[in-house]
């Protein structure tokens, strides 16, 4: 930790909306559905766990637990005639279950590792009809950093990542830093997110920045409901959120978070299977798709580190 930061958030509960968008969907075969679909909104709620069951001077062991809903309404039902994607959408929404591992490990009184491990199974299934395990999509990522003093720590790093959608490697650079003056600061991971940070006073925090959020999903094709000829299909979802962020501490370790910002589509593609898709790469996709960019908010009560 560093002074200043943002609480470490051990447990949180939030919920997520998104305001009407469009989307566009591209068919999957020749001759195949296609559409355009007015959504009304996305929602659903989000659930985190990020506990440290190893804590000792030279480690530090965190395991977390994370489950988002993505859910969509649309202004006029689908049919048996819809593009499958707007299908499965909105009959079965979204869902992810995940699993990290986080290990600390100082080198000495300066340098220090960040090993981050994660499996995510991703896709639109529901509890009374769960996903194959086998489906399980893997990130990880590795950071050797310096805390240069008690308002600065900075790394380098490389990252197995599905941020952008499809599996991708990436660098990263971590830094967490507060003025000399302990009003504001920086909580940067690239290329994740960017945060400047305002400390208002000990109860309240304004953060101004982005973040990217995105996996992939499968769309099950399993009992045939499409009548596509396979049932690999990926939904590379990758989405960039600016925004503002207010943390307020209600007691010292029960905080509340309210963000509001504009949600902008990066790619909202589908692929067949799970590979290896670097930026640039010029592969056409199994079916591109436009998705509208709406504002957005979420709302979450978190129980912090001490």
């Amino acid at each position: 930790k560093i002074i200043g930061q943002t609480p470490t958030k051990l447990f949180s509960l939030g919920y997520d909306f998104q305001t009407a968008h469009t989307l566009e969907s591209a068919p999957l075969v020749p001759n195949g559905a296609s559409g355009e679909n007015e959504i009304n909104s996305v929602q659903g709620a989000r659930i985190a766990l990020n506990y440290p069951v190893f804590s000792k001077n030279y480690f530090l062991l965190n395991l977390g637990f994370n489950y988002a809903e993505t859910n969509y309404s649309f202004s006029e039902p689908t049919t048996v005639a819809s593009n499958p994607l707007s299908r499965a959408l909105e009959n079965n929404g979204l869902r992810t279950l995940g699993f990290t591992a986080t290990a600390f490990k100082p080198l000495n009184i300066k340098r220090f590792l960040i090993l981050q491990f994660g499996a995510n199974l991703n896709g639109d299934y529901s509890f009374s009809d769960m996903q194959s395990l086998k489906y399980t999509r893997y990130s990880g990522a590795a950071i050797y950093g310096i805390k240069a003093n008690d308002r600065k720590m900075w790394g380098l790093g490389v990252t197995r990542t599905y941020l952008g959608g499809s599996l991708n490697y990436l660098p990263v650079y971590y830094m967490m830093y507060t003025a000399p003056d302990k009003n504001w600061g920086l909580e940067i991971l690239l290329p994740a997110r960017f945060h400047y940070r305002r400390n208002l006073n000990s109860k309240n925090i304004l953060l101004a920045g982005w973040e990217i959020e995105g996996n992939t999903y499968r769309i099950s094709n399993d009992d045939n409901d499409y009548n596509l000829p396979f049932n690999d299909i990926e939904l590379r979802r990758s989405e960039l959120r600016f925004r503002i962020s207010w943390e307020h501490a209600i007691t010292p370790q029960i905080w509340f978070s309210a963000q509001a910002g504009y949600r902008y589509n990066w790619s909202f593609n589908l692929d067949r299977g799970d590979f290896f898709r670097p930026f640039g790469d010029d592969r056409p996709f199994l079916a591109e798709n436009n998705l509208g960019n709406p504002a957005y908010f979420n709302f979450s009560i978190n129980w912090v580190s001490p």
